[in-house]
């Protein structure tokens, strides 16, 4: 059996975190051994084989005493159809470790193409209550980024979310959806249902199976749907809320932002013109084709595909 099990249940001992987690990984791999090993062993002699500090040896402990209610967990997930990914693997993808190093979520429970997820994506979010206005520049910035072959990257939350990933799929195209919960409550929305494809589409859960949705885990998805990314474009966001902080989060994880720009903002895009002018995000115009305006995004498309590392 795979070590998934050791590590989500260490994952989960109070007191551990993605630097800890690192610190053991390097131990047990530098030693050729592997984390089960680590279980055999007393707090005591995991101090002095491993030179791992006492909060990291408790909280292996804690993992062992764990590991039943933990392995009854896993089993059903991978039940379920999901996969764990685990912060040290080669389907781990490189750009999460890159943008957030230390933060980043070490393990990512998937369904789907796990593959979409090393691409080099785009972010595109916006509010749930997108205005007429914002609904097209978010169907419309999908359906272009498809045809350039970039995933688009989302949330699964009605408004701009549900609209990128069905444009997007609509249009030949592959998205990621980051949820704001575990996967034991997930319910895939009716409007994707028709064009759901699991070649084509990734479902991304950082939450343990049965962690419960809430306004500080939504905040997080953001803050990771924009750390996989190589852009993140906002489409609408209030002045406050998780969509502009994950405009911020652009700024601090180094990743280049744009923002749509209206001649008369909505009510729910009175965040864009502050992102704009304080977190250096770009202005994201329309411009015609085919009498249809469309928001110009050459400049986001060349970051993805070209720019970074």
């Amino acid at each position: 059996m795979s070590d998934a099990k050791y590590w989500i249940a260490l994952d989960q001992a109070q007191g551990m975190g993605p630097a800890n987690l690192k610190l053991v990984h390097e131990a047990v791999a530098g030693a050729g051994l592997s984390l089960r090993d680590l279980f055999d062993l007393k707090p005591a002699e995991i101090q002095r084989e491993f030179s791992l500090n006492e909060k990291i040896a408790g909280a292996v402990e804690a993992a062992r005493n764990s590991l039943s209610r933990i392995e009854n967990d896993y089993f059903a997930l991978v039940e379920s159809g999901f996969e764990a990914v685990l912060f040290f693997e080669d389907s781990y993808p490189e750009r999460l470790h890159e943008t957030m190093g230390n933060t980043i979520p070490p393990v990512l429970y998937v369904h789907g193409n796990r593959e979409i997820m090393k691409a080099r994506g785009a972010a595109v979010l916006g509010d749930m209550h997108v205005s007429e206005k914002g609904r097209l520049v978010a169907f419309t910035a999908a359906r272009i980024l498809a045809s350039h072959r970039i995933p688009v990257i989302s949330g699964l939350a009605r408004g701009v979310d549900l609209v990128a990933h069905q444009s997007a799929l609509e249009s030949g195209g592959t998205t990621v959806a980051v949820l704001p919960y575990g996967v034991n409550h997930l319910k895939l929305p009716e409007a994707l249902k028709p064009v759901y494809d699991e070649t084509r589409m990734l479902l991304v859960s950082p939450f343990y199976p049965n962690r419960e949705y809430s306004v500080f885990n939504s905040y997080a998805r953001n803050r990771i749907a924009v750390g996989l990314s190589r852009a993140a474009f906002i489409v609408e966001a209030p002045l406050d809320g998780g969509v502009f902080e994950a405009g911020k989060s652009a700024k601090n994880l180094g990743v280049p932002l744009y923002v749509t720009e209206y001649g008369k903002y909505p009510d729910n895009a009175s965040g864009n013109p502050k992102l704009v002018a304080e977190f250096g995000g770009v202005p994201v115009r329309g411009r015609m084709e085919k009498d249809l305006l469309v928001p110009n995004l050459d400049r986001l498309i060349g970051d993805v595909k070209f720019g970074g590392q």
